[in-house]
């Protein structure tokens, strides 16, 4: 996504995660790692969702010849988006990014969460920005809730720090993993 097609899409390979509009699982997957994370109602549960299929060994194929029509926020964008956005980014930091590579990279994850709350501070008249500063409160007081959570996806977890950072996408500016 924001991406301009110049080729690089044309080729089949391993990939993240896939926008929950245009992703198909296997059942034995989801029989394993569970389904759609309620907590990240709106945003970020096919991120979650991801995260957890990653941790727990699953691969995640990106298939060029696939076609699928999906408006991005269609059903919300401004304010709502904004707020699930701002909260759930940090629920996902919580619950699914693993310890070993946030003792790494801390500081992109950190640094990336500042642009995002800087950006929104400039922005503050706007309803968007605003919201976006609620939601992220919101996140840090749902840690918790992701805490808790935490523990039974990190105990999933069967791939190594290497086999996790082959398929994460660096900061944009940065070598370092979102």
């Amino acid at each position: 996504v924001w991406q301009r097609d110049e080729g690089q899409f044309d080729v089949e390979m391993p990939v993240f995660s896939a926008n929950g509009g245009s992703a198909a699982y296997r059942r034995a997957v989801l029989d394993q790692i569970g389904l759609l994370d309620e907590a990240f109602f709106f945003s970020c549960e096919d991120v979650d969702l991801g995260w957890r299929m990653q941790l727990a060994g699953w691969s995640c194929i990106y298939a060029p010849q696939a076609i699928v029509y999906h408006k991005l926020s269609a059903t919300g964008g401004g304010r709502t988006n904004s707020f699930f956005d701002g909260r759930n980014f940090i629920y996902l930091i919580v619950k699914d990014y693993p310890g070993s590579l946030l003792r790494r990279h801390w500081r992109a994850v950190l640094r990336a969460q500042w642009r995002i709350t800087s950006d929104a501070l400039h922005a503050w008249r706007g309803d968007a920005a605003r919201a976006r500063l609620r939601g992220q409160l919101a996140g840090l007081w749902g840690i918790p809730r992701m805490l808790r959570a935490r523990r039974a996806v990190q105990q999933s977890r069967r791939v190594s720090d290497a086999q996790l950072m082959a398929v994460l996408t660096p900061v944009a500016g940065s070598d370092e993993p979102e």
